[in-house]
């Protein structure tokens, strides 16, 4: 059926092949476009500026009369596979085309955004023979169409059915025939490759494609100037096909390396291949997930399924986050955490996880000693000594004759009794636990953490076997004992970044990290964040066999439960990572513990939380402005109303988009958006698209006028309030709670909300768009984003035109089956008041001067309206040749008459230059040290905090 020219090509796509962990996944769809029934609609944003973003929802009816989409029909080809949560994609092809590729891939790379060189993988288009498991765009004065192709790798040896270039991205239809086509050639001479076009389906959720139709082979005879062949294949997509794989493949093992040149590339539905057509752009309008479905059967018989989907935002309300520690360390892959946070009077004590069972208190065969749980936090520098990664509590050890060798009562918390004897793989693992000793020096040793095997039970006081020991020595020194079962051991000292040795002895709160990697022959420290490896040793110190695990002493279940080198103090967060950690895990985690990540920015911070949620959405996240951040204090929140927090220090914008990303936009983006994007008016002459109606609002609903911000981390506000505003329109309040740590920072975010606030603005409360009546519109409508910015016009007969430069908040979207279709917008006003970059005087040297000079001719500057002499004044000293290897300074002497609109001027020097210089070398008033880019400084300009600041 041929497609409607004034309608897009509309692709609705459910994925049985995913679940909630499929993010936003780019490909392996069913297509649902046809049982698409009666009205739907999609809305995403939020009311205005200020408020929350909500979570977009789509909502559509499908056909369901065979019960295919039916969740409890056991005879359907879907059945076990209707799930909540999978996900939902809808989009739109304007122009309209039988080919359903996009344009990246049918072009061969002229359409499609992506450079000459670039990788496509993010396109994608996927390769099992190249190298970077994608390919590339070259261009090629002998391209089948346009000037560009796709070219892959096929090294010797590739085997048969090795796809040389593959997608999954159209979404497939049950039951239809599809076909194939693009042209193919071998540009590397004196080779052969025999290759044939494939199409296959995947028939079980994440689990590879497992039915394949292959066209006939043919042989690709290798020149710079090969000509292109044709191959093709059709394929009926079986009832229970979840997805499709479109592909060239390897039909005979490659006898040579060589690349393959890929173009006109097309996938249709029929039964024989068309003439080659350019495909139009796939638009994303909304992908989610689906909720729920919701069967129900009109007149008893006609069958239906309403689904609701929901876009990432909806997942992420439903994460809790822990405290900034906990969510570290699980960001590590643990193998067990134990906080030691359990409440007072606790005897065992729980894992975090869930991944063990509580471990038990154990005494001594000479005594106990006392293990309180429940204590606050605390340390000789109550202010740098502690750690706030978690507001919980710890656990103290009271042991007798602490440090002092064996013999002595004792009480330890053995992870014995919860399963845990030693690393899981001794060859490669991790410990970290954070601790602060109160004791005196030791005399032989205090034991924060030991683990050994039975051998040393001969002796009676050493161990001679297998051992992990982290314990502080005489000399004050945290040290780390790794040995194995025939006697060989390392013994290392926590080194600082330094090459010194910290000292432990100070009452203060420290996090230890090590661990062993047999492969590498290493042991690696990290105390405080200070990482150190030693390396040279062999897997005779690898500790197997080992049968005990306690905190608190050594304690030595082979001699019946000696114990020795007591502990004296405080123990949190006792870890095991099943791998060997490198540094970015370890500064991670000490970050989080130290001082819950902060100093870091906005940015850092929303991926952080991103991360910790579990999302598998892709992200666009922009760099913030906010560059220091509060300690992260989302322990308890969901992760949703933690990156909320985020963008409301930033005073940014956050949303999933149509392609079901999670986009983070920094306070910049709306600064620097200073033209439309779209003009919406009756003026179509003039480029503006028509609305079909326009609702303005002009209250005080969003005025304010008395600002207070919280500075979250230490709970200071900060005001800011206008008289005029308050005399005109009564006390307006608005308060924020930012989490910046620079005081300014606060006062600024204040200052700017009340310049932004105090007066009212006109908004746009409903802008509706037609684009069904107006096909012009519709790539307009498609390519609309959250945030963009427009201008409104209105012109009311015999009034001046009104102009409203506004930033869209809420996208809505209604369809139905009548070929109707509107987009309602809500926009807010821009920001009214202007904003700057203010730099150094700069220019341009516009001829070249030999040095001995006293005199130069300069391009205009950005200021040529006022004359050049009421800018650079006599004495003002100018750099010539800024950042060239002749750059020099010079002193202005005098500087020639200009007028409005000058082009070039001349300054005489009060010396002759030493130096030569060529045209269109850079000129700036002297920069400070560290500066060399004129367009960022200024050495005069005093910023004004409410309108430019934050």
């Amino acid at each position: 059926m041929a497609n409607n020219p004034n309608w897009p090509l509309i692709e609705d796509g459910w994925a049985p092949y995913w679940n909630a962990n499929g993010g936003a996944p780019w490909d392996r769809f069913v297509e649902v476009t046809g049982r698409t029934m009666g009205t739907g609609g999609s809305q995403r944003g939020r009311q205005y500026e200020l408020d929350q973003v909500r979570t977009g929802e789509l909502s559509l009816t499908l056909a369901n009369t065979d019960g295919v989409l039916d969740p409890t029909n056991s005879s359907g080809p879907f059945y076990g596979h209707v799930a909540p949560y999978q996900p939902y994609r809808k989009r739109a092809m304007w122009p309209p085309s039988i080919n359903l590729l996009s344009q990246i891939m049918a072009t061969g790379g002229d359409l499609g955004g992506y450079a000459v060189g670039a990788n496509v993988y993010n396109a994608d288009i996927f390769s099992d023979t190249d190298p970077t498991f994608s390919g590339i765009i070259v261009t090629s004065a002998t391209a089948y169409q346009g000037s560009n192709v796709l070219q892959f790798g096929v090294p010797s040896g590739s085997a048969v059915g090795a796809r040389i270039c593959r997608t999954m991205e159209p979404a497939v239809l049950p039951g239809q025939t599809y076909t194939m086509q693009m042209r193919i050639r071998n540009v590397t001479p004196s080779t052969t490759l025999q290759v044939k076009a494939g199409i296959g389906w995947y028939l079980a959720p994440l689990a590879p494609a497992t039915s394949f139709t292959y066209g006939s082979t043919v042989t690709l005879t290798g020149s710079a100037t090969a000509s292109w062949t044709l191959i093709t294949v059709t394929a009926t997509a079986p009832a229970g096909a979840m997805a499709v794989d479109i592909d060239a493949v390897v039909a005979a093992t490659a006898a040579a390396t060589c690349s393959i040149q890929v173009d006109a590339w097309q996938f249709e539905k029929g039964g024989s291949a068309s003439a080659w057509v350019q495909p139009g752009v796939w638009y994303p309008m909304y992908e989610g997930f689906v909720e729920r479905w919701t069967p129900t059967w009109k007149y008893g018989t006609y069958g239906t399924v309403s689904p609701t989907a929901v876009d990432a935002f909806a997942l992420l309300s439903q994460v809790k986050l822990d405290d900034p520690l906990t969510e570290a360390i699980n960001a590590a892959s643990p193998r067990f955490a134990y906080r030691l946070d359990d409440p007072a009077g606790s005897t065992t004590f729980t894992e975090a996880f869930g991944a063990y069972n509580a471990a038990g208190i154990a005494r001594s065969k000479y005594g106990p000693g006392v293990i309180a749980a429940g204590t606050q936090i605390t340390a000789t520098d109550p202010l740098n000594g502690i750690f706030t990664g978690s507001s919980g509590t710890v656990t103290t050890f009271t042991n007798p004759s602490p440090g002092q060798g064996g013999g002595f009562a004792s009480s330890v918390i053995d992870l014995t009794t919860a399963g845990i004897t030693g690393p899981t793989n001794p060859a490669s693992w991790t410990r970290c636990v954070a601790f602060r000793y109160t004791g005196p020096t030791p005399t032989d040793a205090a034991c924060i953490w030991s683990s050994m095997d039975r051998q040393h039970a001969a002796t009676g006081l050493f161990a001679t076997g297998s051992r992990i020991f982290l314990s502080i020595f005489p000399d004050g020194h945290l040290h780390l004992v790794i040995g194995g079962p025939t006697g060989s051991f390392g013994n290392t000292t926590f080194t600082a970044n330094n090459g010194s040795f910290p000292n432990v002895l100070d009452g203060n709160w420290h996090l230890a990290i090590f661990g062993w990697n047999q492969a590498a022959g290493e042991i690696r420290t990290s105390l405080d964040g200070n990482n150190w490896f030693f390396t040279g040793f062999t897997s005779a110190i690898t500790p197997t066999g080992l049968v005990s695990d306690s905190l608190g002493a050594w304690y030595d279940i082979g001699l019946g439960g000696a114990a020795g080198d007591n502990w004296q103090g405080d123990i949190a967060f006792a870890c095991e990572f099943s791998s060997y950690l490198f540094n970015n895990n370890t500064d991670a985690i000490y970050a989080a513990w130290k001082n819950s990540f902060t100093g870091e920015s906005t940015d850092a911070r929303y991926s952080r939380i991103l991360q910790y949620a579990g999302s598998t959405a892709l992200s666009n996240i922009q760099t913030g402005l906010t560059t220091s951040m509060g300690p992260a204090a989302f322990g308890g929140q969901d992760a949703l109303t933690a990156l909320q927090a985020v963008v409301d220090t930033e005073n940014g914008e956050h949303f999933v988009g149509t392609n079901g990303r999670v986009n983070f936009r920094s306070r910049a983006a709306r600064y620097n958006a200073l033209t439309p994007a779209y003009t919406f008016g009756e003026n179509v002459a003039a480029g503006e698209f028509p609305y079909e109606d326009c609702q303005l609002d002009y209250d005080p609903t969003h005025l304010a006028n008395q600002i207070t911000v919280t500075q979250s981390g230490t709970g200071q506000t900060f005001a800011a309030q206008d008289a005029t505003s308050i005399q005109a329109y009564m006390p307006r309040t608005l308060t924020r709670s930012i989490n910046s740590s620079s005081a300014a920072e606060c006062q600024d975010a204040a200052d700017y909300l009340l310049s932004r606030y105090k007066q009212p603005s006109t908004r746009v409360s409903s802008l509706k768009l037609h684009p069904s009546a107006y096909p012009a519109l519709w790539p307009v409508v498609l390519g609309l984003e959250l945030g963009t910015r427009v201008r409104v016009m209105r012109r009311p007969p015999n009034l001046n035109a009104i102009q409203i430069e506004c930033f869209v908040e809420s996208i809505k979207i209604d369809w139905d089956d009548n070929g109707e279709a509107t987009v309602t917008l809500q926009c807010s006003p821009a920001d009214t008041t202007p904003y700057a970059i203010f730099a150094a005087w700069h220019t341009t040297l516009k001829t070249t001067v030999a040095s001995g000079v006293t005199s130069i001719t300069i391009n205009n500057s950005q200021d040529n309206t006022n004359p050049l002499a009421s800018q650079l004044a006599a004495g003002t000293q100018i750099v010539l040749g800024q950042n060239t290897a002749n750059q020099e300074t010079v002193t202005v002497s005098a500087v020639g008459v200009t007028s409005t609109g000058w082009t070039s001027a001349v300054i005489t020097l009060t010396a002759a230059t030493t130096k030569a210089h060529t045209a269109g070398d850079l000129i700036s008033e002297v920069l400070p040290a560290g500066t060399t880019d004129p367009t960022t400084w200024d050495a005069v300009a005093a910023l004004d905090a409410v309108a430019f600041a934050y």
